[in-house]
């Protein structure tokens, strides 16, 4: 798509000088204009879930029961697993008795301590040092006390981890374990129990090349399609960019947000995104005005009637026309049909078309 705010009036063919003087040859060229240019950037992707996780065991223990299987949606806080561990029971058990007699002794001392200053109210009745005794008796039994409760504590938590459940709402995309089998931070091969991916928002990543980054920004709305609705657009918005280069392929990667609350679309579906581009200004020339050879990609611009390579780069195809970025000015002359064999610096006959009138150049 090409929309138009200065066109350029381009003719592709050559001409043999029609003025007829011997076998000199005339060349047709046109002055340079920009234009806008609109057009469509199609690229792959793959959809992912907003959010995709790996469900550990935090503690060891043997699996007891399962609650959920592939496809089951779920919701944070959902039981999804119950393991058992026997001596981590057993250690609650021992943490909970320990905690009631530091309890005890706590209360015993503190009760003597209380005692002892009501009696102290007698002056003589109690010694300074029996004074002291009791007091520090009292704190360092309370230090024992609230030692063993946050021991308690700490194996209460570790208990609670023997309930597996949802970090987040999403669907069970995996299951790898069945009762019984061992988990826990000491497998030798770790394994997650479940894999949970949050369909409800999915994202989509696309690589956008270099050239095309300057037309991308976050709110941009994008529409894709996906082989399973292959008659069915969607539809989403890019919330994030990389800000980094792929190396390799010189794109950086573009994340699109898609609201997928009915459902229609899963994690790992392939897509094709379909990116609106448009550019002010830009430089737009035939086709063949736009030399290519094992060694440069140049335009073939004439001043005076002497030939000058300009170097320049390739934007947007549009069909018979062609968005190039080089060092042009406006109202340049250009080679309508240019070739290397017309050599660099030689002296050439042109005839420029403009408005549909031409005028001789030489």
């Amino acid at each position: 798509m090409l929309a138009m705010t200065g066109m350029l009036n381009f003719s592709c063919n050559k001409s043999k000088d029609i003025e007829g003087k011997g076998n000199d040859v005339t060349y047709q060229a046109s002055l340079v204009k920009r234009a806008d240019v609109e057009s469509q950037l199609v690229l792959p992707g793959e959809l992912e879930g907003y959010f995709e996780t790996g469900v550990m065991a935090k503690v060891n223990g043997y699996i007891k029961t399962m609650y959920v299987d592939i496809g089951d949606r779920v919701h944070e806080g959902q039981l999804l697993a119950e393991l058992e561990a026997p001596e981590l029971v057993s250690q609650l058990v021992n943490a909970y008795s320990e905690a009631q007699a530091k309890e005890a002794i706590f209360l015993n001392s503190k009760g003597k301590y209380v005692r002892l200053v009501q009696t102290n109210k007698t002056p003589g009745a109690v010694s300074p040092y029996d004074m002291d005794l009791a007091k520090t008796t009292v704190i360092s039994d309370s230090l024992a006390h609230r030692a063993s409760l946050a021991k308690y504590g700490s194996v209460k938590e570790l208990v609670n981890y023997l309930k597996i459940t949802a970090p987040f709402d999403g669907i069970i995309t995996e299951r790898a374990l069945a009762p019984g089998a061992f988990v826990g931070p000491n497998e030798r091969l770790v394994m997650p129990i479940v894999k949970l991916k949050k369909e409800s928002i999915l994202r989509l990543h696309i690589p956008v090349p270099e050239k095309q980054l300057a037309e991308i920004s976050v709110g941009k709305s994008v529409k894709f399609t996906v082989k399973s609705f292959p008659d069915e657009i969607f539809e989403g918005k890019v919330t994030r960019l990389a800000k980094n280069l792929n190396i390799e392929t010189r794109a950086e990667i573009v994340e699109i947000e898609i609201d997928n609350h009915e459902g229609k679309l899963f994690p790992g579906m392939y897509a094709t995104a379909t990116i609106p581009i448009s550019r002010k200004n830009s430089i737009i020339v035939p086709s063949t005005a736009l030399v290519t050879n094992m060694e440069r990609r140049f335009v073939i611009k004439v001043v005076n009637g002497k030939v000058t390579y300009v170097d320049v780069e390739k934007g947007e195809d549009l069909g018979d026309k062609i968005e190039i970025f080089g060092h042009l000015n406006e109202a340049d002359t250009l080679l309508n049909a240019a070739t290397d064999e017309i050599r660099n610096n030689s002296q050439i006959k042109v005839i420029v078309v403009n408005d549909n009138l031409a005028e001789n150049k030489k």
